[in-house]
C-alpha cells in the first residue's frame, strides 16, 4: 500500500476529507472491524474445544479462495490497465522481473522432472519459504497504507514522527511472522515439500511475540493523541496486532488471514478504480471482479498447476506445477505491489486529488414546513 505519508503530494488534506473507499457505513469493517470479530469468534471456538469440520471447514476454504484470488485478479488490473505506457514506466516490476522469475522457475520445474533429486527439492522448499518469509511483510505495509488512507479521507494530518511510528511499529509483527518458519522443531509443508530452515531457538517466537505486543503502545499513544481517530485508520491497526500478536491458532490465522487482507485490499482497490475512472465505474464492477478475476486467479493458482501435476508429476514431488505458480503469483504480486502504491504514483495520486466518490443519496427534505392551524 502507500509507501510515504501522503503529505508528500502537496495535495491539501481538506480535498480528501469525505471521501469513502465502498460506502461508509462499511468501509472501517472491510478494512479491520470484521478481522477483528472473526478473531474474536475463533478465540471463543478455541476456548471451548470446538471448530470447523467437514464441510463447514470446506466452504469457508473455497469462499477465502475466492476472495484471495480476486484480489490477486484487481492487483493485476491495477498494474498493467494502460498496457504499454504501464509498462514503460515500470519496465523492471512489470516486465523484466516477472520475465526473469517465470524462466528461472521453468527451468527448475525442467530439472525436478529430469532429475528429481534432493538439490531441486531443496531449492523449490527454498522458493517458497521465502514466500512465506515476505508474507508478513505484505500484510503490514497493507495494514500502514490503509490507515494512512483512512486517516487522509478523514482530514487528520499525522506528524511524521506519528507516521514513523504507525509504520516501524508494525514491524516486529513481520518479524514474527518470519520466525515462525525459522524456529527448530516446527514442520512445514507446502504440497508435500518443506518449508522453512531450523534456524531459531524455539523461544524466539515468545521473545518476538511480546515485543511486537509491546509496540502496540506507541501506536495506541499516538491514536489517543487524535482523540478521535478514524475508523479506518483505528481498525486495520487492531486487526493486524490480534491476528498476528494473539493469533487464535495455527490452522485458523492461516485458513483466515489471507482472506481478510484480501477484503481489505479489495476495498482500497475499488477506490483506486473509481479514482482512475474519473469518480465512477460500471455498476458491474464488483461482478467483474469476482467472476473475472476470482476464476482467472483461481485458475493460474489451482486448476492449471494441479492439472499439470496430475499429468506430469515428478517423482517424489506431487505438487511440483503447485509450488512454482504458487511461487511466481506471490513474489510478483509483491512486486507490482511495491509499483502500484507508490506515494508519487499514478494510483495514489488519482485517489487523494482526483474528484471524489459520488455522494451518497440523501433523503428529501421538504422546502417549507407547514403553518401550525
Amino acid at each position: 500500500m502507500v509507501r510515504d505519508g501522503d503529505s508528500r503530494t502537496g495535495v491539501p488534506y481538506s480535498i480528501m476529507t469525505g471521501r469513502v473507499l465502498v460506502h461508509r457505513h462499511v468501509d472501517a469493517w472491510l478494512v479491520g472491524w470484521l478481522a477483528v470479530a472473526l478473531w474474536a469468534a475463533g478465540s471463543l471456538l478455541a476456548r471451548s474445544g470446538s471448530g470447523l469440520s467437514g464441510s463447514a471447514l470446506n466452504g469457508v476454504f473455497w469462499v477465502g479462495a475466492v476472495i484471495s484470488a480476486s484480489h490477486f485478479g484487481l492487483s493485476y488490473h491495477l498494474a498493467y490497465r494502460t498496457g504499454r505506457a504501464a509498462i514503460a514506466a515500470s519496465p523492471f516490476v512489470l516486465l523484466l522481473a516477472p520475465a526473469l522469475l517465470a524462466t528461472a522457475l521453468l527451468g527448475l520445474v525442467a530439472l525436478s522432472l529430469a532429475s528429481a533429486g534432493a538439490g531441486t527439492v531443496r531449492l523449490t522448499s527454498a522458493l517458497l519459504t521465502s514466500v512465506y518469509l515476505m508474507t508478513t511483510w505484505h500484510y503490514v505495509k497493507q495494514v500502514y497504507g490503509v490507515g494512512r488512507v483512512g486517516a487522509a479521507y478523514a482530514g487528520v494530518r499525522l506528524s511524521s514522527g506519528d507516521a514513523q511510528i504507525l509504520r516501524y511499529a508494525l514491524y516486529p509483527l513481520w518479524f514474527l511472522g518470519a520466525a515462525r518458519v525459522l524456529v527448530k522443531g516446527v514442520n512445514y509443508t507446502f504440497g508435500g515439500f518443506p518449508v522453512g530452515w531450523s534456524l531459531l531457538p524455539h523461544q524466539t517466537l515468545t521473545v518476538l511475540q511480546v515485543l511486537a505486543l509491546l509496540c502496540a503502545a506507541p501506536v495506541a499513544q499516538v491514536l489517543i493523541r487524535l482523540r478521535r481517530p478514524p475508523a479506518m485508520l483505528v481498525a486495520p491497526y487492531v486487526a493486524a496486532f490480534l491476528w498476528l500478536g494473539l493469533p487464535t491458532n495455527p490452522a485458523m490465522t492461516l485458513l483466515v488471514l489471507a482472506p481478510l487482507h484480501a477484503i481489505q485490499y479489495l476495498a482500497v482497490g475499488h477506490r483506486a478504480e473509481v479514482a482512475l475512472a474519473g469518480g465512477a465505474v460500471s455498476p458491474g464492477w464488483w461482478l467483474n471482479i469476482f467472476a473475472g478475476a476470482a476464476c482467472g486467479g483461481l485458475l493460474l493458482s489451482r486448476w492449471i498447476p494441479q492439472t499439470l501435476d496430475r499429468a506430469m508429476a515428478a517423482p517424489g514431488q506431487p505438487a511440483l506445477f503447485l509450488s512454482a505458480f504458487f511461487v511466481f503469483l506471490n513474489l510478483h504480486h509483491y512486486l507490482i505491489d511495491a509499483s502500484i502504491w507508490r506515494s508519487r504514483g499514478p494510483v495514489i495520486t488519482a485517489m487523494v486529488s482526483g474528484p471524489p466518490a459520488r455522494p451518497e443519496p440523501e433523503l428529501p427534505v421538504p422546502s417549507a414546513v407547514p403553518a401550525l392551524p
